[in-house]
C-alpha cells in the first residue's frame, strides 16, 4: 500500500506513537503496581523505598536468629520439667528412706560370711534349729545327714514357708552375703531356742541379743538331744525383741516356788494384773500361767550364765515393762530369787530396747535413686536444641537483636550435669545410714532450687527475646508496607488512564486512515 505523508499525517503519527509509549506505562503500573521502577523515575523515593525495603529484609533475617534461640530456650524447659519432676521424686524417695529407717523391726544379724548354697558347717544328721516366735508359733528343722549336707537356703525356704511370723533372707555384704532372721510384721519377737544345736547356730556366730547379749555356745544344747521342762543344765537360747524386759535379781535355787506367792505387773495396755498361787507350783506351771493372762506380757526363763537361770517378763507391744510387787519367791531377801530391788521397793521397771533398722526398704529407694540420676543424665545430653548449642551442658550462645548487630545478648549455658551444678553425689548405694539418705535428701533440694532457678533464668531471657521478636516483626511489616507505599502506583488513576488513552489511540487511528484515504484519492485524480 502506498503511504502518502503530510503535515495532517505526520501529526497524527506523532499522536500515535506518543499514546502507545502513554498506554505502555499505564499498562505497566497497573500491572505492578508500581509508579517509580528505578531511579530515573523519582531519585529520592526510589532510594528512601529500598532502604526501607532493605531493613525490613535484614530485620527478618534477625527474627531469624532470634527464632532459633527461641526454639533453643524452649527445649531447654522441657527438659527441666522432666528433670524438676525427677528430682521431685528422688526428694520423695529419700524423705521414704527415712520414715523406712526410723520404723525399728525386730532382727537377729551374722556377722558371718553366708549365702544360699552355703551349707551348714559341723553339723550332721539329727540337729535342728529351733526358733519360737512370741505369738506362740513354732518352727524346727532337723538336718538330715543327706548328700552334700544341708544348705543354709533349704532351712530359709522352710522357715519361710512356715508362716510363723520369722524369715529368713540373705543379704549382700561386700563380696559375701549374711543371713538376716527378722520379724514379718517388724515388731513381733521371737527366740532362737535353746533347743537349737550349737552346731548348727555356730554358723551365725556374730548374733547379738539386746536381751541376752552376744552369741555363746553354752545358751545352745551340744547335741541333738532335746531339753524339757526346767532344769539346772538346760539352755534357753537368745530373744529378740523391742519391748521392755526385767528379771529376778538372782537365779533360783529351786525348779518351785512356794504357796503364797504372788506377783503383780503392768500387761501391755497400762493395766495390773495379778498371779498368785496357794499350792506349790513348778516353774514351767508358773510361766504358763501367767502367759495365759493374755497381758501382752511373756513369761520367759532366762539364762545368766551356764546353768544359772532367772525367771523374766518382757512386754510383747515394744513398751516399758513395769513390775509392780511380788511375795513370796519374788520378794525374798534371801534364798530365792525376786523382782524388787530391796524390800520395801515395789516398783521394777524395765525400758524397751532398740530394734534394728530394716534396711532392705532404704536401698530398695536408694536403687532407684540412682536410676533417676542417670535419666537426668540422658534427659541433659539428649537435650534437643538448635544449632547445636545445649545450655544445659555449659554451652551458650549469642542473640543478636536488631538489624544493627549491635549489643547482642549473651546466654550463658550451665553445667548441670549430676556432678557438676546439680551436685547430687552417688549415695543411694548406700542408704544404710540416716546420715547418708539426709545428705541424698539435702542434695536433691539444692538440685531443685538449681533447676528453678535456670527455669526462671531461662524465662526471663525467653520473654524478653519474645518481646524483641515480636518488635521486630512489626517494626519490618511497616518499613515494608512504607517502602512499597513510596513506590506505589495509584491502580484507579492508571485504569482511568489506560481507557482514556485506548479511545485516544482509537481515534488517531481513524484519523490517520481517513487523511492516507483522501490523499490517495486526490493523487488519482490529477494522475
Amino acid at each position: 500500500m502506498s503511504v502518502v505523508f503530510n503535515a495532517a499525517t505526520a501529526a497524527n503519527v506523532n499522536i500515535l506513537q506518543t499514546t502507545n509509549k502513554l498506554f505502555q506505562v499505564s499498562q505497566k503500573r497497573v500491572a505492578t503496581g508500581k509508579a517509580i521502577f528505578g531511579a530515573a523515575d523519582d531519585a529520592t523515593k526510589y532510594t528512601m523505598s529500598e532502604t526501607m525495603l532493605s531493613r525490613s529484609a535484614n530485620l527478618d533475617r534477625v527474627n531469624n536468629n532470634i527464632s532459633t534461640a527461641l526454639k533453643t530456650l524452649e527445649s531447654t524447659d522441657v527438659a527441666l520439667k522432666q528433670i524438676r519432676n525427677l528430682l521431685q521424686q528422688m526428694n520423695t524417695m529419700a524423705s521414704q528412706a527415712l520414715n523406712a529407717g526410723s520404723q525399728t523391726t525386730v532382727q537377729a544379724t551374722s556377722t558371718a560370711n553366708i549365702g544360699e548354697t552355703t551349707a551348714v558347717a559341723g553339723a550332721s544328721a539329727g540337729m535342728r534349729l529351733s526358733i519360737t516366735a512370741d505369738n506362740g508359733k513354732n518352727f524346727t528343722y532337723t538336718l538330715t545327714g543327706s548328700t552334700g549336707g544341708t544348705t543354709w537356703g533349704q532351712i530359709s525356704q522352710a522357715l519361710n514357708n512356715a508362716n510363723i511370723g520369722v524369715t529368713m533372707r540373705f543379704q549382700v555384704n561386700g563380696t559375701g552375703s549374711q543371713i538376716f532372721l527378722e520379724s514379718t510384721d517388724g515388731k513381733t519377737g521371737f527366740t532362737i531356742d535353746g533347743a537349737t544345736s550349737q552346731q548348727v547356730i555356730d554358723d551365725l556366730a556374730g548374733i547379738n541379743s539386746g536381751y541376752d547379749g552376744a552369741y555363746a555356745a553354752s545358751k545352745f544344747i551340744n547335741s541333738t538331744n532335746v531339753p524339757s521342762g526346767f532344769g539346772g543344765s538346760t539352755p534357753y537360747g537368745l530373744r529378740f525383741g523391742t519391748g521392755g524386759a526385767v528379771s529376778t535379781a538372782s537365779t533360783f535355787a529351786a525348779s518351785s516356788v512356794a504357796a503364797g506367792t504372788s506377783l503383780t505387773f503392768l500387761g501391755a495396755d497400762g493395766v495390773a494384773r495379778t498371779w498368785s498361787t496357794t499350792t506349790v507350783k513348778n516353774l514351767d506351771a508358773v510361766l504358763a500361767e501367767i502367759n495365759a493372762m493374755n497381758a501382752g506380757v511373756k513369761a520367759e526363763f532366762v539364762q545368766s550364765a551356764a546353768g544359772q537361770f532367772r525367771i523374766g517378763l518382757r512386754n510383747l507391744e515394744g513398751n516399758a515393762i513395769t513390775v509392780l510387787n511380788g511375795t513370796g519367791a519374788f520378794d525374798s531377801v534371801s534364798g530365792l530369787a525376786r523382782f524388787n530391788a530391796a524390800s520395801g521397793s515395789p516398783i521394777v521397771q524395765g525400758n524397751p530396747i532398740l530394734g534394728s533398722t530394716n534396711n532392705a526398704r532404704r536401698l530398695e529407694l536408694g536403687q532407684q535413686y540412682e536410676a533417676y540420676k542417670v535419666e537426668i543424665t540422658n534427659i541433659i545430653n539428649n537435650n534437643v536444641v538448635q544449632a547445636g548449642r545445649n545450655l544445659l551442658r555449659g554451652e551458650g550462645m549469642s542473640v543478636i537483636l536488631n538489624e544493627f548487630a549491635a549489643n547482642p545478648i549473651a546466654i550463658n549455658g550451665v553445667n548441670t550435669t549430676v556432678t557438676g551444678n546439680l551436685g547430687l553425689i552417688a549415695l543411694g548405694s548406700s542408704w544404710t545410714t540416716t546420715g547418708n539418705i539426709t545428705t541424698s535428701l539435702g542434695q536433691a533440694q539444692t538440685a531443685l532450687t538449681v533447676v528453678n532457678n535456670l527455669q526462671a533464668q531461662f524465662g526471663n531471657y525467653a520473654s524478653f527475646i519474645q518481646d524483641r521478636y515480636d518488635l521486630n516483626k512489626e517494626f519490618s511489616s511497616n518499613m515494608k508496607t512504607l517502602g512499597d507505599d513510596l513506590v506505589a502506583a495509584d491502580v484507579a488513576e492508571e485504569s482511568a488512564k489506560l481507557t482514556a488513552l485506548s479511545t485516544q489511540q482509537q481515534f488517531a487511528v481513524q484519523a490517520f486512515s481517513a487523511g492516507s484515504s483522501n490523499a490517495q484519492s486526490l493523487l488519482r485524480l490529477l494522475g
